[in-house]
């Protein structure tokens, strides 16, 4: 699930100036891009927004099978709606937010493997919200009552296991979306982490402004 990079509408802008924030929201999409495009025995999917960014993610996501307009009032919906046009019959569905450009590509994976033998699968980003959902058959209440971007996994964890639902939990990543969090990215990116390396580039050019807090 992807939002185009506009100016004025991407986070990190403060502390970023909105032209930075694009770019930097841009490099972490086509991280995205390359770590779920190599996972094996897949089909990818680009879930965007907003109207009218088809032709701009048609340009940077050559690697994509198909494309569709995300629907939905709130993030769970949006959720939701893509299960239910995606799922078929013994097929995995797994929804990546682009939020964590390094996350190892081997969650991805797993995430897949764990789907073959549980309903759901949760990616908990550090401070709350998800970087990744999974499931193989549709699901509604759980993805529609649970905010997805900043409610602890716990709550998703109760409502699956009310819901009488088998879940496995990823390993904890950090997401990128406050000053102090673009910091800790930047730092861990000029310590030599090989991932990343479009946000990489970007970062250690010195295109952005000093966001250490």
């Amino acid at each position: 699930m992807a939002s185009a990079p506009i100016p004025g509408e991407t986070a990190l802008s403060p502390p970023l100036d909105q032209e930075s924030a694009a770019r930097l929201h841009e490099c972490f999409l086509l991280d995205t891009l390359d770590r779920a495009s190599a996972v094996p025995d897949t089909e990818l999917v680009v879930a965007y927004a907003p109207i009218g960014s088809l032709g701009y993610f048609k340009a940077i996501a050559c690697c994509a099978e198909r494309f569709m307009l995300q629907r939905g009032q709130d993030v769970g919906s949006r959720i939701d709606n893509c299960f239910e046009r995606l799922l078929e019959t013994e097929r995995a569905v797994v929804i990546l937010d682009t939020s964590v450009p390094t996350l190892p590509a081997r969650s991805l994976e797993l995430a897949f493997d764990a789907l073959g033998k549980v309903d759901v699968v949760f990616g908990p980003i550090r401070g709350g919200g998800c970087y990744l959902v999974g499931a193989k058959a549709l699901h509604p209440q759980l993805f529609r009552e649970v905010n997805w971007d900043s409610d602890d996994i716990q709550k998703g964890i109760e409502l699956a296991a009310r819901l009488g639902l088998g879940w496995y939990v990823l390993p904890e990543w950090y997401g990128v979306r406050t000053p102090a969090e673009l910091a800790f990215l930047e730092e861990e990116l000029r310590e030599g982490v090989n991932s990343a390396c479009h946000t990489r580039e970007f970062l250690l050019r010195g295109k952005i402004l000093d966001v250490r807090p």
